[in-house]
């Protein structure tokens, strides 16, 4: 097994496998450096902003804030026609009654479009600060319909005057797309929506695949040089 091209096969081999495992390596890390990446942008979902009512003024359209107050569920409403990865569904806006006596819309999430089955969508219960993107209202137009779902009005954009309607407080001028909520949302709540992912890569199954690659010559070329011996040895008087 000295012989030059067998010699020539081990140095392949090896070469190949380090190769391989490097690979291998580098996708994991790849994947760690996605994930924190990751776990960064989360962080920045729930990271505290400034506060709606600190100011006169309404804070501009895009901006972060945060709103601390009581949920008030029997008044939300269903922003219809929502997609969330692929799927149609209604997100879910739930009054929240501020300490100086207004409230202030927030979006607590998507649902998926309801059936026949009542709407489950359990808001946090207590005093709840919401985080998130600031939205001004869309007015609707003449053709726009309005409807009610399960008790609750249903629109298909964020009026905030037709929302206000019946109301028994005021209602902020601007809503508040929540990135998170402190306390958490129970379980079964409307989804929050998830920062995109750094890439569409999935690196750990690329780096098994690497190293599942490295398995092979690391396998088969003992299997060669066992078949070589035997047939050797068959041969020897």
């Amino acid at each position: 097994m000295l012989e030059r091209r067998w010699v020539a096969g081990h140095i392949t081999v090896i070469v190949l496998v380090v190769i391989f495992v490097a690979l291998g390596v580098w996708q994991l890390a790849r994947d760690h450096h996605k994930q924190q990446l990751a776990n960064a942008a989360r962080a920045a979902y729930a990271a505290p902003a400034p506060d709606l009512t600190s100011s006169s003024a309404a804070p501009a359209a895009g901006a972060r804030a945060q709103a601390t107050g009581t949920f008030d569920p029997a008044h939300e409403v269903l922003l219809r026609s929502q997609v969330s990865n692929g799927n149609d569904g209604d997100d879910v806006l739930t009054p929240l009654r501020l300490r100086d006596g207004t409230a202030v819309l927030v979006d607590r999430g998507w649902i998926p479009t309801p059936g026949v089955v009542p709407i489950s969508a359990p808001a946090p219960a207590g005093t709840v600060t919401a985080r998130g993107l600031v939205h001004t209202s869309s007015p609707l137009s003449p053709q726009d319909s309005v409807a009610t779902v399960d008790g609750r009005l249903a629109l298909p954009r964020v009026d905030l005057t037709r929302a206000a309607r019946g109301l028994p407080y005021p209602l902020r001028p601007v809503w508040i797309e929540a990135q998170s909520l402190d306390p958490a949302a129970p379980a079964g709540a409307p989804q929050l929506p998830q920062p995109p992912p750094p890439d569409q890569v999935n690196h750990m199954e690329y780096a098994i695949e690497w190293f599942a690659f490295a398995l092979i010559p690391l396998i088969g070329w003992p299997i060669v040089l066992a078949r070589r011996a035997r047939r050797r040895d068959r041969v020897s008087p």
